[in-house]
């Protein structure tokens, strides 16, 4: 399910939590560390690729809510300006780290 970067949303926790049906998210996610990578992608091209990705979405949006307390929404476009890069890829990496943590668990599980 794709995030339009230019509605308004205001995460709940568990838009924010890890779950197994997020793992499809990490060939999207892997786009988007290439996208990163490359000095010629456009920030449009970034927020189109992180809109792919819903748990990063929505986090990026929370941590953006958390930075200014006054804002009760924001949209993904707000939140990607606000935070700059170093701020997408704070949470990126967190999201990558989740999703490795949680896929670790349920091989663990399955095996």
């Amino acid at each position: 399910m794709r995030v339009n970067p230019d509605q308004q949303l205001s995460p709940r926790h568990t838009d924010c939590e890890a779950r197994k049906e997020h793992l499809v998210e990490l060939g999207p996610i892997h786009d988007l560390l290439k996208a990163l990578n490359d000095p010629c992608c456009s920030g449009t091209r970034v927020t189109t690729l992180v809109s792919h990705i819903p748990l990063l979405a929505h986090r990026c949006v929370q941590a953006l809510l958390v930075k200014r307390p006054t804002l009760r929404a924001a949209s993904l476009n707000q939140a990607l300006a606000l935070l700059g890069n170093r701020g997408l890829e704070t949470q990126l990496l967190q999201v990558l780290e989740d999703l490795t943590v949680l896929r670790s668990e349920l091989d663990a599980e399955a095996g």
